[in-house]
């Protein structure tokens, strides 16, 4: 890559929030850069730019879908680009744990083999795959940012799928970057939620009190990592020309908290809930899997509909509370020159905002079934 070249992006999953995130960061970073964003519709692309500000004005939308060859990018769009792309920023996923295999690998892993093949097409100097340190699956213990060999099995098709579409980025004769981001919980500034997933469901069925026990063991850490360290994080490490072809965990690591600790400072923050107190919620015992299992079951043949859909929604990633590992993360550290934030100091701000907002998860649960 030439140095002092402005860089131009094409990234996909531009609207969600690891890619929009990231590319409102690599616009602050660098002030010649300018972007194409894949969007479905026009709508979505002036909605993009809208939410950007005056950066969006460095951004042209381009209509799309990864699930299509050339990304769904017409002749004449292609003709545009080619020559004029320096990275391809590939976000787009679908992150839905419960999908068939056949239909996460539809946007996970021919999604990426159609990004792959853009890049190659358009004459993009790097691409960067935002992948997900659950490609560890069932795996435990310390984890390595090296390629994982997919022999301990997965949890659910969304972690084999991503799985696939790393083995297709090292096999494309790219020049690479793969980033593992553990699971994104919050922003670390304001507690703010915007993107629900099983770590909120788990907490929402503890804050609810329709639940005495969570799988896991309180000695073993849960990996959380904020949103917006995530997304700068992201740009920061499209741009690095040092990057290249490897990859790197944007995780707690070492600094995941234990399971115990987190429920226990949990427990302290939703105390000071008045109605919280007044319901009188015990907190949830932490128990192996195969007891929780037969909790699921029991469920089911009470037959609450509420609890079951809430249930069901977890169930494709619960079992990985029972699966003890480490993400190692000194590559991810060195080349940023910062491990991520505490969770411990940001969670309160986390659960204290959904408390404020009335517990807003509730709504995305009834959504999940």
């Amino acid at each position: 890559m030439s140095p002092g070249h402005p860089p131009t992006l094409l990234v996909t999953g531009a609207t969600g929030l690891v890619g929009g995130g990231a590319l409102r960061a690599v616009l602050d970073a660098s002030p010649d850069a300018r972007a194409f964003a894949l969007v479905r519709t026009r709508d979505a692309g002036t909605a993009l730019r809208r939410a950007l500000g005056p950066l969006g004005a460095r951004v042209s939308p381009v209509l799309g879908d990864v699930r299509f060859p050339a990304l769904g990018l017409d002749a004449s769009v292609r003709s545009e680009l080619r020559g004029r792309i320096t990275h391809l920023l590939h976000s787009a996923g679908d992150i839905c744990f419960a999908r068939p295999l056949e239909q996460a690998r539809a946007v996970n892993t021919t999604g990426t083999a159609h990004a792959l093949e853009l890049a190659q097409d358009l004459g993009a100097r790097r691409f960067v795959h935002v992948s997900t340190a659950y490609v560890a699956g069932r795996a435990v213990g310390t984890v390595a940012e090296e390629p994982s060999s997919g022999a301990h099995g997965f949890v659910n098709a969304y972690e084999q799928s991503k799985h696939e579409a790393e083995v297709l980025v090292r096999g494309s004769g790219c020049e690479f970057v793969v980033l593992r981001p553990s699971s994104i919980v919050c922003d670390a500034r304001t507690g703010a939620v915007s993107q629900v997933n099983a770590v909120h469901r788990a907490l929402f069925l503890y804050f609810s009190g329709l639940v005495p026990m969570l799988p896991g063991d309180e000695r073993w850490p849960l990996d959380l990592v904020p949103a917006d360290w995530v997304t700068r994080s992201v740009a920061r490490l499209t741009l690095d020309p040092e990057a290249s072809g490897r990859t790197f965990h944007l995780c707690a690591g070492s600094g995941a908290p234990p399971l115990g600790a987190l429920f226990d400072l949990t427990d302290e923050v939703l105390r000071a809930d008045p109605d919280f107190r007044r319901r009188g919620v015990s907190r949830p015992d932490v128990v192996d899997l195969a007891t929780y299992r037969l909790f699921e079951q029991s469920v089911q043949e009470l037959g609450d509909p509420k609890l079951i859909r809430i249930l069901r929604a977890l169930s494709t990633f619960i079992e990985q509370m029972t699966l003890p590992k480490t993400f190692e993360t000194a590559g991810a550290e060195a080349a940023l020159g910062e491990p991520a934030p505490a969770v411990l100091e940001y969670w309160p701000r986390m659960l204290s905002h959904l408390v404020s907002t009335h517990w807003a998860v509730a709504r995305e649960n009834r959504e999940a079934a």
